[in-house]
């Protein structure tokens, strides 16, 4: 499951088109539907805008998640020993890169 996380991290929807992290996570909430634009008055006026309340984010208070994972997983490998060898059987080619990146940080499990 966690090589399944940072396989997430890795995916185009995470990462935008400069390269770096997403600055607004709420970007796509707030593009246009074209779809719905171009489908005509019914469509595109029968919904008030004012009427539909924004969700509320459970995890807000994260503001970068891998951060957030690194800190996490450093906490728990403090408090449990066998994390150490779970992360060893996690696929290398995905762990490692992130792992390097946790030791760059000063974050070393």
């Amino acid at each position: 499951m966690f090589t399944a996380l940072l396989k997430l991290f890795q995916e185009p929807k995470y990462i935008d088109s400069k390269g770096g992290e997403r600055q607004n996570p709420h970007n796509g909430l707030t593009e246009i539907d074209f779809e719905e634009q171009n489908a005509g008055y019914q469509a595109a006026y029968s919904r008030l805008a004012a009427s539909e309340s924004a969700p509320s984010d459970p995890v807000a208070y994260v503001a970068d998640p891998k951060e957030y994972l690194a800190q996490e997983l450093l906490r728990l490998s403090k408090s449990d020993p066998r994390v150490k060898s779970l992360l060893g059987g996690a696929d290398p080619k995905v762990t490692s890169p992130f792992l390097q990146s946790m030791g760059a940080s000063g974050l070393v499990i």
